[in-house]
């Protein structure tokens, strides 16, 4: 910017700062694009310049407004500070003094965009880490989750026919050091078992069911954990024991770590790559009625369901059981929650600013059915 155009620009801003602000510029509020057409001008769009003279950053704030608004909670001056805390402190100044803080707001619609440039999103969630199993030991599918709040592990025991009882405490605490839960049986006593990854060490845990909960843990892993994503377990071998298979985050891809009743063997890869580009995968069993566990993945860039169908012997060619909107699901779990033979989800959706709901939708073979709600909000 030419230091004739600096001139004008400070004396418009010395002329805002003596106006009483009733009489000030009340703009308010803009989006994101419009405060990067006003970069674009006003630093060539370099949110880190410092050119100088007096002003810093993308939006070319002075150092006095930077404190006078708050600017500081961020960083010293501008430049060190993100776009985004950047743009914060410019909505202030443009609530309180107007677009003609900017010499560079002419025609990029900074005085009538009134958008919020980042509105809220959805609330903390009320549970995560969503599974699914019998631990209780009456032949149907029970939900687990871990409580955000309290990193309490509680059981909500199924009915059989896709509802939920009143939930019961199974573990007391520390359960939100913990990711990437999955449930299978993998110790081979009949009863489901939990798998979760330690976020501190990066070890692989098995919790043993005992027919009314978990006690105890066993490391299945010595470390290193904390680089896999996406947990699930199933036969996937078809060798009648429960396997565990987890993505990569460094290669995106899908690695087979076979079940040895208690332990697992070594790993195998049967996914080539772009699994880092899906934000969840479950394995709710059979989901096309051929007798061989599947696996279901949200794609990220496209919120689309897919259905990866077990072969005995790895996947096979994915399908698509979802029409989009799934990454406006923030978690989900996997089994057979009807007691038909026919796995099935159990969803949480969350509204902006919201605690989610929770919904089932029920497996029909060839894709899922319409969802039903059960469960009102806390999610």
């Amino acid at each position: 910017m030419s230091a004739q155009t600096r001139m004008r620009r400070s004396l418009a801003v010395f002329a805002l700062s003596l106006a009483p602000l009733g009489l000030a510029g009340t703009a308010g509020a803009a989006s994101v694009s419009t405060w990067d057409k006003v970069a674009a001008c006003e630093s060539s769009g370099n949110w880190s310049i410092n050119t100088g003279n007096g002003y810093y950053g993308g939006l070319q704030i002075s150092e006095y407004n930077w404190q006078h608004y708050g600017g500081t909670q961020y960083a010293a001056y501008p430049h060190q500070a993100t776009k985004k805390e950047q743009i914060l402190i410019a909505e202030k100044i443009l609530a309180d003094q107007g677009a003609g803080a900017w010499t560079c707001s002419p025609g990029t619609g900074l005085s009538t965009d009134h958008a919020d440039p980042y509105p809220a999103g959805p609330a903390d969630p009320g549970m995560t880490n969503l599974t699914a199993g019998d631990f209780n030991g009456d032949g149907k599918k029970d939900l687990v989750a871990v409580e955000v709040s309290t990193g309490k592990l509680w059981l909500y025991p199924g009915t059989g026919t896709g509802t939920l009882k009143s939930r019961v405490e199974i573990g007391s605490g520390g359960w939100n050091g913990m990711s990437n839960l999955a449930v299978g049986d993998l110790n081979g006593d009949g009863g489901d078992d939990i798998v979760a990854t330690e976020k501190s060490t990066g070890k692989l845990w098995l919790y043993p069911g005992n027919g009314h909960g978990v006690e105890g843990r066993i490391e299945l892993g010595s470390g290193g954990w904390n680089g896999m994503n996406n947990t699930a377990v199933g036969d996937f071998n078809g060798d009648g024991v429960a396997d565990v298979v987890a993505s990569e985050n460094s290669t995106g891809k899908l690695f087979l770590y076979p079940g040895l009743g208690g332990a697992l063997g070594k790993r195998v890869e049967i996914g080539s790559g772009g699994w880092n580009g899906m934000n969840k995968i479950v394995s709710p069993g059979d989901m096309n009625k051929d007798g061989k566990d599947d696996l279901v993945a949200t794609e990220t860039s496209t919120g689309k369901l897919w259905l990866y169908p077990g072969t005995g012997h790895g996947l096979g060619d994915r399908v698509e059981i979802g029409n989009g909107g799934w990454n406006g699901i923030s978690d989900y779990a996997g089994a057979d929650f009807t007691g038909d033979g026919i796995g099935d989800l159990a969803a949480v959706e969350s509204a902006p600013g919201e605690t989610g709901k929770l919904y089932l939708y029920k497996g029909t073979g060839k894709g899922l059915s319409s969802r039903t709600e059960i469960g009102t909000g806390g999610w």
